[in-house]
């Protein structure tokens, strides 16, 4: 068990690292090219496996430490975020020409999952767990309603699809830098770790990953549409 463990947990690093070095190409690469296509591939794959394999950890890690279930808990939240903005960054590329409500279950079930562990993890918070479960469980609320929104409606915009694919991926390149930060804070001096309380490693990145989303979605809003009259 413990070998099995300890593979999986370098197998999940592995594809970690991979998605933390190949989400910078998309993102600065020209929008629809060969290279932020092909670079967005390995990231999504990537990301598909870290996400797949941090349900495995975490059941492990609860099977062989039954009396500490928040972290392995915890991971499988982050999991569960980090699969389904993926997987909707990805769906919504082939939604281009949707005019009508979605009728895709693959979605349906990610966002609504999506909305359900938010709602779990702040019902485990109120029990007395971690402050992280209460705010990345509202964070899961908020994107699962945002994804259950976009669903139920017709597309208010021919470039609705763009503005939810910036969303989802940037969504899940900030997950990828947050557990990349946090698995590395134990390693940080013990001066860094006096001043940056874990807390801050575990929102600085949403914090400001969200504000680079807000700006983003506005200028490719602004370029593709003009501005708001």
């Amino acid at each position: 068990m413990t070998t099995l463990r300890e593979t999986l947990n370098a197998l999940h690093a592995l594809g970690g690292a991979v998605a933390l070095f190949s989400m910078w190409i998309p993102i600065f690469s020209r929008k629809g090219g060969a290279a932020h296509r092909k670079a967005g591939s390995v990231f999504v794959l990537s990301m598909a496996w870290v996400s797949i394999s941090a349900v495995f950890v975490s059941l492990l890690r609860i099977v062989a430490e039954p009396d500490k279930p928040q972290a392995p808990l915890f991971l499988s939240l982050v999991a569960i975020q980090s699969a389904a903005a993926t997987w909707w960054g990805v769906s919504v590329l082939g939604q281009k020409h949707r005019s009508e409500r979605s009728r895709s279950v693959a979605d349906w079930i990610s966002a609504l999952a999506l909305l359900n562990s938010g709602m779990l993890a702040l019902a485990y918070a109120l029990q007395g767990a971690a402050v992280l479960f209460a705010i990345f469980g509202t964070l899961n609320v908020v994107f699962g309603l945002r994804f259950v929104r976009a669903l139920w409606r017709a597309p208010h915009s021919r470039f609705w699809w763009w503005y939810e694919h910036l969303f989802g991926m940037l969504a899940a390149c900030i997950a990828a830098l947050t557990a990349f930060f946090v698995v590395n804070y134990d390693n940080t001096p013990a001066s860094f770790q006096s001043v940056i309380p874990p807390l801050v490693v575990w929102i600085a990145p949403g914090a400001v990953g969200g504000l680079a989303i807000t700006l983003a979605m506005r200028h490719y809003r602004a370029r593709l549409e003009g501005p708001p009259r």
